[in-house]
């Protein structure tokens, strides 16, 4: 979740990357030099780490749903507060729906 927003937050602080082949090396430039994009980059890279230990001990048919799930709902939540974005209610319920699938799948 939190390197999301930091990669979010990152982003939008020099304008995002628009795809235009003329402005892709500067929009990269400023990516890799910023903070915020770094930062990211590192949480993403400790939670590969941790989801490889998470995979040594657990069945992927299991790990990974719960994971995705949980990843989903504190992104949303973080979003939410941190960035100021709207959620609306059907979002709400299908993280409800999600979380009751995380519920039957952790159980058996």
């Amino acid at each position: 979740m939190t390197a999301n927003i930091l990669l979010k937050t990152g982003v939008k602080s020099f304008g995002g990357i628009s795809g235009q082949k003329a402005k892709l090396v500067e929009e990269l430039t400023k990516a890799a030099f910023s903070p915020f994009i770094i930062s990211g980059l590192v949480l993403y890279g400790l939670s590969f780490v941790i989801w490889l230990r998470v995979l040594s001990f657990n069945d992927l048919s299991r790990a990974y749903p719960i994971f995705a799930t949980v990843v989903f709902l504190l992104t949303t939540l973080g979003s939410a507060i941190f960035l100021k974005e709207n959620v609306s209610s059907a979002r709400i319920v299908g993280i409800i729906i999600m979380l009751v699938g995380i519920y039957i799948v952790a159980r058996y």
